[in-house]
């Protein structure tokens, strides 16, 4: 089954959906994205070009998942 990592960050009013890895990609099952997803996302924050923005939540999703441009 496929597996998706989302995070919702916010940078001041703005929030925005953005994918961070899917077990095609990483071999995320369910239960480790619903475990460790914060530590995979604060590894992707601080290594990527979203580190200023805060991390409000984060979603594990079954199947592939298009972000919505604005939440």
């Amino acid at each position: 089954m496929l597996v998706t990592l989302v995070a919702i960050l916010c940078n001041g009013q703005l929030c925005m959906e953005k994918v961070v890895t899917n077990s095609e990609q990483s071999g995320i099952t369910m239960a480790s994205c619903a475990m460790n997803g914060q530590i995979g996302i604060a590894d992707w924050l601080a290594h990527g070009p979203y580190h200023d923005w805060r991390l409000e939540r984060y979603k594990c999703i079954a199947g592939q998942y298009l972000p919505k441009r604005d939440v």
